[in-house]
């Protein structure tokens, strides 16, 4: 027996096709025009669905830089960088789901944020 879930006016199930979900993460580099342009790009693509994910570097990790919260590898993009400076940069700051969400919503996109901690 197929089961089918409902989210708003999407079904989805074994005789639907594909729900397209795009994970938005820290790909905004801190640019709340950024984000929105993400947004956009998403509702061009054919995606269904993007998602934030909410978390703050406070609510990870402690703010240490050495030992296992210093990142040492000089092929990395985060070399000479702590865990929670790399949280500092890539969370989504939560004052910008609302208008996020808005312009979603204004595009038929769904929009959801996934609770990261």
């Amino acid at each position: 027996m197929a089961h089918n879930v409902k989210i708003k006016n999407f079904t989805i199930g074994e005789n639907h096709p594909p729900f397209i979900v795009a994970e938005m993460s820290g790909n905004h580099n801190q640019s709340i025009e950024k984000a929105l342009e993400i947004v956009e790009e998403v509702a061009k693509s054919g995606a269904h669905a993007i998602k934030l994910q909410t978390y703050t570097a406070d609510t990870l990790t402690i703010d240490k830089k050495d030992g296992d919260f210093y990142l040492g590898d000089k092929n990395s993009l985060w070399n000479g960088k702590s865990m929670y400076e790399l949280y500092q940069q890539a969370h989504t700051p939560w004052d910008w789901h609302k208008q996020i969400f808005e312009r979603c919503n204004q595009l038929d996109l769904l929009c959801f944020s996934t609770p990261f901690d």
